[in-house]
């Protein structure tokens, strides 16, 4: 969906070998939108509108440019068809849309679809409570780290945070695979740091993979 399969196949191997190696159970997952973020389109259509209305009043107040738009009801036609324009290409096109998405929107809202996920996906039921799911939203270009209470205390969030700041700018350059693979190995160093080496582990107590979801992206 977002990743080809080599792509795929680099991010669950290293998730892999993070697990043998640290003894806890990771998850990866990558989500298209975390929210509809339904004010986005009114927010595009409210600017286009504004700007629009501006357009018209200066050409009323110095008497130039376009003959049309001295006409009431074309020029009430031209404010809304540029409100519509607007909010058509932030709904189709994500690049569009996100100029007018809040940062702490979209932080919160990929947080809360992160909670909703591990709490689903049951992330939970590992024996020392030590999964951690690292979820990724596209059109948010933001980042989760959410470990389990079993790794409460032993992993800093000033180092999570950090690790979240060196994926970001592969996100902005939709280099997703590099954003996984330089973020889960900055967290295996977190997790070696912190104690977690060489666990004996009785299975795999929570499915490996690459989780794909399109989210509120529909």
């Amino acid at each position: 969906m977002y990743f080809n399969d080599t792509q795929t196949g680099r991010i669950n191997d290293l998730i892999g070998k993070i697990e043998e190696r640290t003894g806890v159970e990771l998850i990866a997952a990558v989500v298209g939108k975390c929210d509809s973020y339904p004010e986005i389109p009114w927010k595009a259509f409210a600017l286009a509108a504004s700007a629009g209305s501006l357009a018209v009043l200066v050409q009323a107040l110095i008497g130039h440019g376009c003959a049309l738009l001295r006409n009431p009801q074309f020029a009430a036609v031209f404010i809304l068809a540029a409100g519509a324009v607007f909010a058509l290409l932030s709904v189709f096109l994500p690049a569009f849309g996100r100029l007018f998405l809040d940062r702490v929107r979209a932080e919160t809202e990929t947080e809360q679809y992160a909670r909703a996920f591990f709490l689903e996906r049951e992330l939970f039921r590992t024996a020392g409570r030590t999964g951690t799911l690292v979820l990724v939203g596209l059109f948010e270009r933001t980042v989760v780290i959410l470990p389990d209470s079993g790794l409460h205390g032993r992993l800093e969030q000033e180092k999570l945070r950090e690790i979240i700041a060196m994926m970001t700018p592969h996100l902005k350059r939709k280099d997703r695979c590099e954003a996984f693979m330089q973020g889960l190995a900055a967290l295996e160093e977190e997790l070696l740091r912190a104690g977690f080496r060489n666990a004996k582990k009785s299975g795999n107590e929570i499915a490996d993979g690459l989780v794909q979801e399109k989210g509120e992206d529909r």
